[in-house]
């Protein structure tokens, strides 16, 4: 039987939005523990092929018609093949559909199953707007699941840009099962980004596993992922044989052989690694830090030798400057490893730019310690309007009682 969550005492309230606390937030290590990323799904099973829904026990009679749609398919379309990882207990704050906040344990299957009942998991985020904490790595998970999906988003297509579809499942998936606040589309942005990394990569694990050159097209057509039309199916191999595709794959293949510096954090982000390791330590910690950590085994050695070169090069900067621990364009890391390439900053995961990080704002700069006080009495506010309504609707079912006995 499937784990049941174990909630605490909740707090009647209205979650705040989020911002970016002045330095890392401490919290219990309930809310930080590891957990396994579920592995990307593949989607809804074709019709020649009977699927049987791993989520609803047998003989369980189950009144769905009230949940949304999109996310019932969710449920129902993770790999049977890796049921497993779905029961994989983390730790989550959720908001019901009544406005209360509740510490809980769940699984994968049981945060979707919370989310068709009204219940959203609140997330948490750095400044650099990337999620944190415990329910980043759910949310990686749902995103992997989502962006590999391709009864959502069809394998016939060159590029994630060319792909549609993308809004309605953001609004009818994600935003039904996390709570935040995202005035500036860029955390949805970061999401879709994170979808299409997940769509593309599948992609070329299926035909991998699928597709077999000594196998006649017919063969391999008969062959088809399970949830893949034949004529999408017939479409990507098609693509992938396509000489220009060809040429791309093998330029690429060639490329990540000249990555020297793969990282031993497994599928803990580095945000979310950056942010333990500033609560370890009590202060905040830059990214030659975090690189030379997720670059060491278990036992305190290096990977290989390059990496202990760099290692040794970052520590030796920071010791002579400890300024260059702040992150910067000229900081540890930058030193050691050069110039930043365009479009992502080595050391801080998916989401921030160059341009974000470190080209100067027009922005006014925002007064923290203000901005913490207007949310706190902002809770303080909701938190009493929230009161004042479960009396007044206390008195009205005191009076409704009254009257039946009249």
């Amino acid at each position: 039987m499937p784990r049941k969550a174990r909630f605490k005492k909740g707090t009647r309230v209205e979650p705040p939005h989020q911002q970016p606390p002045a330095a890392p937030p401490v919290s219990s290590p309930s809310d930080d523990d590891d957990w396994l990323i579920p592995p990307p799904p593949v989607m809804v099973v074709s019709p020649q092929r009977l699927f049987c829904n791993p989520f609803v026990r047998p003989g369980a009679n189950q009144d769905l018609s009230h949940r949304p749609l999109t996310l019932m398919i969710l449920l129902c379309s993770l790999h049977v093949g890796h049921i497993e990882h779905i029961n994989y207990i983390f730790s989550s704050l959720l908001l019901d559909s009544e406005g209360i906040i509740k510490q809980a344990k769940m699984s994968l299957r049981e945060a979707i199953e919370r989310s068709l009942n009204g219940s959203k998991i609140i997330l948490r985020f750095n400044e650099e707007l990337q999620a944190v904490g415990d329910r980043a790595g759910l949310l990686s998970g749902i995103l992997g699941a989502l962006g590999s999906d391709y009864s959502k988003f069809p394998i016939c297509e060159k590029s994630w840009l060319k792909v549609r579809g993308k809004d309605r499942v953001y609004d009818d998936c994600i935003k039904e099962m996390f709570h935040f606040q995202d005035s500036s589309g860029l955390i949805k942005k970061l999401f879709l980004k994170q979808m299409g990394k997940s769509w593309k990569d599948t992609r070329g694990r299926l035909f991998d596993s699928h597709y077999k050159p000594t196998r006649t097209l017919e063969q391999n057509l008969e062959q088809h992922p399970e949830g893949i039309p034949r004529e999408h199916w017939k479409w990507f191999i098609e693509y992938h044989n396509d000489p220009a595709t060809k040429a791309k794959c093998k330029q690429n293949a060639l490329n990540r052989k000249k990555q020297l510096y793969m990282h031993t954090g497994g599928s803990k982000s580095l945000a979310r690694a950056r942010e333990e390791e500033s609560q370890l330590q009590g202060r905040t910690v830059g990214r030659g830090e975090v690189w030379i950590l997720k670059h060491k085994r278990s036992d305190g050695s290096y990977i290989h030798e390059e990496a202990r070169r760099i290692g040794e090069k970052i520590s030796e900067l920071e010791q002579l400057d400890e300024s260059t621990r702040i992150l910067s364009e000229n900081d540890s890391l930058a030193q050691a490893l050069g110039k930043e390439h365009p479009g992502r900053v080595r050391g801080m995961g998916h989401g921030p730019t160059l341009s974000q990080l470190f080209r100067p704002s027009s922005q006014p700069p925002v007064d923290r310690a203000q901005v913490e006080e207007t949310q706190r009495m902002l809770c303080e506010l909701q938190a009493e309007v929230t009161t004042e309504k479960l009396k007044r609707k206390a008195i009205e079912d005191e009076l409704a009682v009254e009257k039946t006995k009249r």
